[in-house]
């Protein structure tokens, strides 16, 4: 496993492996390395020879500066996890080498990008979205791998590929979870003991509302108010949404693949989560 800190020299190593005809996964993260990401890069490695890793905490798709602030960083702990898996190169630039000055450009997802965290996290679908295109001239991937925790993310960057025809083949991965069915995320490192045994209960709620979506048209509303009942400070959403295209829907559709979404705040923590329901 290699560390490299430069656009340039990333871009030459990379080059040097296409030459032999080697395909290329990229695994794009914001550090704080979990067993989530590993899972991601498992699935890397069984799409090409050479995984890269990216570690890069991206403040453009930040929305509340002390959000960004506090995200974990923790690059040493995460060189040594990702050492013990099978990464070839991690990229890990420093901010200076992403953003050497004012980028001139936006990229805004239109549709897809309106609703859910698109509509408390102004700008942060740009952010996201610019990263990526960055990510993906700098290593020219063949596969890309996200995790299916930020669902509408993972929407939002195939659409991007699909309009504006990036030649990258993107996959994703289930959400991995902790024993009690939190969402393994690298926010979790900012919960206590006693928060994390409430964060769990997202899970719960979001099976709740599986379960019952069919038989109680009020269920969305009654866990609304359960979660803020047991100690959630504010519960941004609770939807159910076509997994495809994040039209809202209301009430039981055939044929629907349906997926439910929720984002709660926890100690002025934000926690994603979702769960198809069909």
């Amino acid at each position: 496993m290699k560390i490299i800190k430069n656009i340039k020299e990333i871009k030459k190593i990379l080059n040097e492996h296409r030459i032999e005809n080697k395909k290329i996964a990229l695994v794009p993260t914001m550090g704080a390395i979990h067993e989530g990401h590993i899972s991601l890069i498992k699935k890397a490695n069984k799409l090409a020879e050479i995984v890269v890793v990216s570690i890069f905490v991206n403040k453009t798709q930040f929305n509340d500066l002390r959000d960004y602030e506090k995200y974990p960083r923790q690059l040493e702990q995460d060189f040594s996890i990702l050492e013990n898996q099978q990464v070839d190169y991690i990229f890990a630039p420093d901010d200076q080498e992403i953003f050497p000055k004012n980028c001139d450009f936006i990229i805004s997802p239109q549709v897809l990008g309106d609703c859910l965290c698109g509509t408390s996290r102004l700008g942060h679908f740009d952010g996201v979205a610019l990263i990526i295109i960055k990510l993906f001239n700098i290593i020219l991937p063949n596969f890309a791998v996200f995790g299916q925790k930020d669902f509408q993310q993972l929407l939002i960057i195939k659409k991007l590929v699909e309009n504006l025809n990036i030649n990258v083949e993107i996959h994703d991965v289930e959400t991995l979870r902790e024993a009690s069915g939190l969402a393994m995320s690298s926010r979790n490192q900012r919960l206590n003991e006693k928060q994390l045994i409430l964060a769990s209960e997202i899970f719960r709620i979001l099976n709740d509302v599986k379960n019952n979506f069919y038989l109680d048209p009020k269920i969305l509303e009654k866990k609304t108010q359960e979660m803020l009942a047991i100690g959630f400070e504010k519960v941004e959403y609770l939807e159910v949404r076509d997994e495809q295209n994040l039209q809202l829907i209301s009430s039981y559709q055939i044929n629907k693949p349906m997926r439910i979404f929720i984002a709660v705040y926890l100690d002025r923590i934000r926690l994603i989560d979702n769960i198809k329901i069909s």
